[in-house]
């Protein structure tokens, strides 16, 4: 094989021959090629004499006229000679597919600024791309670990007339509906507060679930240490016993075994251990102990909604058969139980539909988002790889005029292409492999099975596709263009790149990549008012920074002494807590803002008597005194709870403007009596219900309206505030409730907490403190965070938008400069020059904003799921996002429109 040198020897002594100054560069390009000649001859069987001498000949059969206007010097004639040094010690190999990609190295070698550049935006949009598809591959696509869980569905009770649709069920109605020929099996839980105490350890609250004996067979689960409960067992049973999560098994009994048959001790009773589930087994939510259920569900209320279940689909039944029995039961029991049952309905939602709750459409849009994004960065490379294609058309026509033909060059740009892919697809890797780790690790709300999500085959699969899907893209578009060009005419002209295909395709390209960003804005904006909704909504409380604790007093034994002790003990807390520096107010409830009470049928005391079909509901719920202050709610009428409020005290309660407006719109409720049924909830209700005579005769009590508090949002964001009465802790005690406290700041509320619990009940833990203001973030946590994502992709859309916006005009001034220097020569003011560039770009832009509004339009469907208080057709948020994205894309063109200002005339017409 020649020494690389000798080409050049050759070429050199040619081009003096002809008279032609040739620059490094292109006898580095004219050396390459008759190497890639003589290596295509030495295949053909040529000796390696003969394979030089045709070489030879194909260099001096060519004039090299049309090179005349060769530039005297390149200043990156040092990576040519570098680069083609590189290429030219390797071993002769095939032509078509080797030789093209060290081409293509050498290209890169010649133009490492934008070899960067390509691959830096390739890799944010395929990280981007890889990090949500593993994310939504792992935590939507992928079956739910267990047996067969596309036959899973969680129960649910629904009433349209109330906007409920994800309400608890009542025990009863649950058991009418397990024994319907529909399902396999279904298991329901209720979830009491427990304390575990332990001999020489702290006391901790565990969340736990009191759950029938057959929860782990309808799942298909087992555990990993020790026997479960026992199988084919009865539904419910009083023995007491309990498996645990591997989670608690590690962190508080260092896995030991010979825990196995022991008992620990949940709320002061014993409970024997029967099991270890396997790791990272919490269902239904971050639960680490499961309590076997020890009462009977159908002797309870049908009117008590607190009970959730999931159940297993019979063999060959399909969601919608189990949905239609399901309806046919509801409108019975409707009919058979109008009091507890009319207009409940029965939701069936697949089990994994259910764990995802926001985050499918969440992810859906996520995913949709980034796609945008990855097109928007790919179009983006596709108009750098156009613009350096065009101008790269002398170079092309070279070979053209040396014999290459019209596919080798094809071969060559998509090589180049497909390197580009390569690296960009590998540095997206490198991205997802650093951002997944940290995005589990930094998000703030619980994502089911996030911490699960690796890049895996199926994700190297994708990134695989990315690539072949990319090389296509880049290559064979330029490559095509270039190809049908006439290359004769391109040696003899000066014009880089006037083609009206190749600026009617750049234009395109722009276009599209506005419409894209607009897309990726409108839906920014929707989700950033969506969370101004959210944080707009009217709470009725104002204590934002008041510090909240869960705390659960354990009962030695559910009698009404230890129920009224109960009482006084959490009086003493609060007025231990009060006593505190600091301390401004405090107080304690079952509900908080936002969670809904108890929801029993009452009446007005002066109404005539009516069937229990006929009585209205409104919700219950237990507050102490002080509560209302700490929280910053308002009294509208009559007085608040006080310490007088007592059992031995007449039965008092409060109600909300809504119950005011709804049962005593022609008169003030404070001073009225209302009866109300609450049996059936709460350690007192039955107490509340009827008072016991001397002579052992019941009488039904009337409870006294003492007050009206302004509206507490009692349900969740988005539906209306219900009817409510609240009960004074002290004749309505809970064991479990949450304390608030206001004070000067959350240290001091947290350490009031902290010393008083110590005082009043030693072996009873502070669950966590956070404030008022962190609970409700939970609430709006999770649009707040795919607003979040969806703005920075916005904003990088709409920069690389503008990107692409000023490579369009930058290139189309360097094009026109001829053009343009004629303008001004004939009197063509600057200003005007430039009003030309921006008016162009503001036409295009237009184009773009229309074709993404379309876009917009066609996912209404999915963003409406994802929206609250704004509809996604939302005009304002229209007009915000187009605004911001012209704005951008006029920026981006000031640039390239001085610049039009500034062509000398002279130096113009001189150009060509």
């Amino acid at each position: 094989m020649p020494e690389p040198r000798s080409w050049h020897d050759a070429i050199a002594r040619h081009a003096r021959g002809a008279g032609i100054d040739l620059s490094p560069a292109t006898v580095d390009e004219l050396a390459s090629h008759l190497e890639d000649a003589y290596v295509a001859a030495l295949n053909r069987g040529l000796s390696a004499q003969a394979a030089h001498q045709q070489a030879l000949d194909l260099l001096n059969t060519s004039g090299l006229a049309p090179l005349r206007r060769e530039p005297r010097r390149d200043s990156r004639a040092v990576f040519a000679r570098s680069a083609n040094d590189l290429a030219a010690s390797s071993r002769p190999r095939s032509l078509a597919v080797i030789y093209a990609l060290r081409m293509a190295l050498r290209q890169f070698r010649l133009h490492p600024t934008f070899a960067l550049v390509t691959v830096l935006v390739l890799g944010l949009g395929t990280g981007a791309a890889t990090v949500v598809y593993t994310v939504v591959d792992t935590v939507v696509l992928q079956p739910l670990p267990y047996r067969a869980p596309d036959a899973l569905v969680k129960m649910w009770d629904t009433n349209p007339e109330k906007g409920l649709t994800h309400d608890p069920i009542s025990p009863v109605t649950f058991m009418d509906y397990r024994a319907l020929p529909v399902f396999a099996d279904a298991a329901g839980w209720w979830r009491p507060d427990v304390n575990l105490l332990d001999p020489g350890l702290d006391p901790v609250r565990v969340n736990t679930i009191e759950v029938s004996a057959n929860l782990f067979s309808v799942l298909g689960v087992e555990t990993q240490v020790g026997p479960g409960f026992p199988a084919g067992g009865p539904f419910f049973s009083p023995e007491l016993v309990a498996v645990i999560s591997d989670r608690l098994w590690s962190t508080r009994y260092n896995r030991d075994k010979a825990l196995i048959g022991k008992q620990i001790s949940l709320n002061n009773t014993p409970y024997t251990v029967v099991g270890v589930m396997r790791p990272g087994f919490n269902f239904p939510d971050d639960v680490d102990v499961w309590q076997r259920l020890r009462w009977d569900f159908t002797q309870h209320s049908r009117s008590a909604h607190f009970v959730e279940a999931v159940a297993r689909l019979a063999p060959d039944t399909s969601l919608e058969q189990a949905r239609a029995a399901s309806a046919t039961l509801a409108a019975s029991l409707a009919k058979q139980f109008e009091a507890s049952n009319k207009g409940w309905a029965f939701g069936i939602v697949p089990l994994l539909d259910d764990e995802l709750g926001y985050y499918r459409p969440a992810l859906y849009v996520l995913f949709g988002a980034v796609g945008l994004l990855f097109v928007i960065g790919c179009l983006n490379v596709a108009s750098l790889l156009l613009t350096r294609a065009l101008g790269r058309e002398r170079e092309i026509a070279v070979r053209t005029a040396l014999g290459a033909a019209p596919r080798q060059i094809v071969t060559q740009l998509l090589a180049e292409s497909f390197l580009l892919s390569l690296a960009g697809a590998a540095a997206g890797l490198l991205v997802a492999l650093v951002a997944l780790p940290v995005i589990a690790a930094t998000t703030p709300v619980e994502i089911p099975r996030l911490a699960e999500a690796t890049v895996n085959g199926r994700v190297l699969g994708v990134a695989l596709g990315l690539v072949g899907v990319m090389t296509m893209l880049f290559g064979l578009v330029p490559a095509v263009l270039l190809v049908r060009r006439s290359m004769g005419a391109d040696l003899r002209s000066g014009e880089r790149g006037s083609s009206r295909t190749a600026r009617g395709l750049y234009q395109g390209l722009v276009i599209a990549e506005v419409a894209l960003a607009c897309a990726l804005l409108v839906g920014s904006v929707l989700l950033i008012r969506t969370v101004g909704e959210m944080t707009a909504v009217r709470l009725g409380v104002t204590g934002a920074n008041v510090s909240i604790s869960p705390v659960r007093l354990s009962l030695a034994a559910p009698t009404l002494e230890n129920w009224t002790a109960t009482a006084v003990k959490h009086a003493e807390l609060l007025d231990r807590i009060r006593e505190q520096p600091g301390i401004i107010a405090a107080g304690s409830t079952n509900f908080l803002p936002l969670e809904h009470g108890w929801r029993n049928p009452i009446q007005r005391g002066d109404a005539p008597p009516a069937p229990p079909e006929a009585r209205p509901q409104a919700q219950h719920q237990s507050v102490s005194d002080g509560y209302f202050e700490a929280m910053g709610a308002k009294i509208v009428a009559g007085r608040a709870f006080n310490a007088n409020d007592t059992p031995a005290g007449a039965a008092v309660v409060i109600v909300n403007e809504e119950f005011a407006r709804r049962h005593f719109p022609d008169r003030s409720p404070v001073g009225q009596e209302m009866l109300n049924w609450t049996s059936q909830i709460g350690p007192l209700g039955r107490n509340l219900m009827w008072a016991v005579n001397p002579d052992g005769s019941r009488v039904q009590p009337r409870l006294r309206i003492v007050g009206v508090v302004g509206d507490i949002q009692n349900v969740a964001l988005g539906l209306p505030v219900e009817p409510a009465v609240y009960h004074p802790t002290r004749q309505f005690p809970f064991s479990a409730v949450t304390v608030a406290v206001a004070a000067r700041d959350t240290s001091a509320a947290e350490a009031a907490l902290k010393n008083a619990l110590k005082v009043v009940s030693p072996n009873t833990p502070l669950g966590k403190v956070q404030t008022w203001n962190d609970k409700l973030g939970t609430h709006t946590a999770e649009p707040r965070l795919l607003m979040t994502t969806l703005t920075a992709f916005g904003v990088l859309a709409a920069f690389l938008a503008a990107l692409g916006v000023y490579g369009l005009f930058s290139w189309s001034v360097a094009l026109r400069k001829r053009e343009l220097a004629i303008r001004l020569t004939l009197g063509a003011r600057p200003v005007s020059v430039a009003t030309a560039v921006i008016r162009h770009c503001a036409i295009l832009a237009a184009a773009g904003l229309v074709s993404g509004l379309v876009l917009v339009r066609l996912a209404n469907s999915a963003l409406a799921t994802v929206l609250f208080g704004v509809k996604p057709g939302d005009v304002t948020s229209t007009i915000v996002a187009a605004l911001l994205l012209l704005a951008a894309a006029l920026l981006a063109s000031l640039l390239p429109a001085w610049r039009a200002t500034q062509v000398n005339p002279v130096d113009g017409l001189r150009a060509e």
